[in-house]
């Protein structure tokens, strides 16, 4: 059943840009896509979920969801899906744990921090008195006790003073083990301490209703997944594709409103709109069936700013992700066309041994295309935003203050004019600024520096595209003209042109309707610059 409902929408144009909490949405007539027909599913479905999503993809926004509609507060689903399909609205009790609250890395502080947490609990449910609470824990914050009996117990003495199974939502449970995922020392003593307070979760089968899971990765040796063997995955379902994120129906349908004032706003139509919605924050897929999901995150920033920025990549810095591409020697060409079945990319990240379940779960990548036949997953960038913001931020990272600014202008005014001689002169100028330290000397640098720098600018290009004889270099397309490159260093530009002949490399884009140039770059080991270049039209 497709859900398209608007909470309030016609009626307000407040978007949550700051806010993850239901009841504070709700109340506050802030614009809410109703998930809850999902909600009402997985409940009835399963008793104990996991689900995987990259950051910033509501995650947070639906275990608020998940604990409002628990504890009974009906008045918040008026009007919402589940307010039709739920008849009994039962209080449960109710224990959320948010690790993503925690950003420290200093292992006394996140003891801390959680026996707080369990503190709360322990005051709520009466295991320990108010004075206790007050002076002890509240007040010195000092008891670094996170033993496997303290879960227990509360659970326990929630179900007895309630009368009710007991409810238990963990948000973001790796965020610890994220944080420190370039130190092994820590990460055992973390995971050691979370497998100590996680543990008792499947003994207390009797005393649960649900237990819902979230995080960005999975971590095999997490006594959250070792000993709850009864805990499903809906990561990868298709029936809970949308549960988080914005369907193609949904923004389409349901954000019209807010659609029509950012076209209004920046002079575009609506379709143009749309589309270049579509372009910068769509194509995450979370399953075989590819149904478009948008980052629910950059949408409603663009939206409430009616800007197109780099929203979601621009909300953390990845330093984790550029210290792992680093580690494992990736480049931009690497992330596009990846083939790998299920059991690669959705594997639990361990120590990150392989780079691709990491990038998958983190947002980076996402699921291109499906071959059943072979059952076989093709990766790649999910959007805009996603490619163009990985190929800055890594070029920024290798080729430190290079300045891009004058190449970049340059490169728009090429997408007007079409006017290849001028670009060129344009790229000799960034090559001949560019630091003599960072300058590797071989073909492959120069074809992975123009590769990054122009996917950086947001261009259509591509790297190594396959036809029957070989892998082209590079494919530009530009508004009026596609363009084969292939580059040589200390080789004539004869060569190059031979190589795109021999080899059918304009075979790969002759189905375009525009102009196809091959163009034959040269690069000296002397100059360390582009001495050579020509360009021939290919004749349909």
């Amino acid at each position: 059943m497709q859900c398209t409902k608007l909470y309030n929408a016609m009626e307000h144009r407040k978007y949550p840009v700051d806010t993850q909490t239901f009841d504070t949405i709700i109340n506050g007539n802030y614009v809410y896509l109703d998930k809850t027909d999902l909600i009402y599913k997985m409940v009835n479905e399963f008793r104990y979920v996991f689900l995987s999503r990259p950051r910033r993809f509501g995650k947070s926004l639906l275990c608020s969801t998940l604990k409002e509609y628990f504890s009974g507060n009906k008045e918040l689903f008026k009007g919402l899906y589940i307010d039709k399909m739920e008849t009994e609205w039962t209080k449960y009790p109710v224990i959320h744990l948010d690790f993503s609250s925690c950003k420290t890395t200093d292992l006394r502080a996140i003891k801390k921090y959680l026996s707080k947490v369990l503190a709360d609990y322990e005051h709520e449910y009466s295991l320990i008195t108010d004075e206790e609470y007050e002076t002890e824990w509240k007040g010195k914050n000092e008891i670094e006790d996170i033993s496997n009996i303290r879960l227990g117990k509360i659970v326990e003495s929630a179900y007895k003073k309630f009368g009710q199974k007991v409810v238990v939502i963990i948000d973001e449970y790796d965020a610890l083990m994220l944080n420190t995922i370039h130190d092994d020392d820590l990460q055992d003593k973390i995971r050691e301490q979370q497998n100590n307070l996680f543990s008792p979760l499947k003994e207390l089968d009797p005393y649960l209703r649900f237990v819902f899971i979230t995080g960005i990765t999975k971590f095999s040796q997490m006594s959250i997944f070792s000993t709850l063997n009864n805990l499903h995955d809906i990561s990868l379902l298709p029936d809970y594709e949308r549960l988080c994120g914005i369907s193609m129906d949904e923004f389409v349908s349901q954000l019209k409103n807010g659609l029509k004032d950012f076209a209004d706003y920046n002079g575009y139509t609506f379709d143009e709109t749309v589309q270049r919605f579509k372009n910068k924050y769509d194509g995450y897929h979370f399953s075989f069936l590819k149904q478009d999901v948008f980052n629910p995150f950059s949408v409603i920033k663009a939206l409430n700013d009616k800007m197109l920025n780099n929203y979601w990549f621009g909300s953390a810095t990845p330093s984790a992700l550029l210290k792992l591409i680093r580690k494992f020697d990736f480049s931009m060409e690497n992330f596009e066309m990846i083939e790998c079945d299920s059991d690669r990319f959705n594997q639990p990240v361990e120590k990150v041994t392989d780079l691709i379940p990491f990038l998958f779960q983190s947002g980076y990548l996402t699921i291109k295309d499906y071959n059943r036949e072979y059952d076989l997953y093709t990766l790649g960038f999910p959007n805009e935003e996603v490619r163009s913001s990985t190929a800055k931020t890594l070029f920024n990272y290798n080729y430190q203050n290079t300045d891009t600014v004058p190449l970049k202008k340059s490169y728009i005014d090429f997408s007007k004019s079409d006017d290849l001689d001028k670009f060129i002169e344009a790229l000799k100028k960034f090559f001949r600024r560019f630091p003599f330290s960072l300058n590797n000397m071989n073909e492959k640098h120069y074809h992975s520096i123009l590769y990054t720098v122009l996917t950086s600018f947001g261009a259509d290009i591509s790297a190594n595209q396959e036809t029957a004889l070989g892998k082209s270099d590079l494919i530009l397309k530009m508004p009026k003209t596609v363009y084969v490159i292939e580059l040589k260093y200390d080789r004539s530009v004869e060569s190059a042109l031979a190589q795109i002949d021999d080899r059918d490399y304009t075979a790969a884009v002759l189905d375009d309707k525009k102009r196809i140039v091959k163009l034959a770059i040269k690069f000296s080991e002397k100059d360390r610059n582009i001495v050579d270049y020509k360009a021939v039209e290919v004749k349909n």
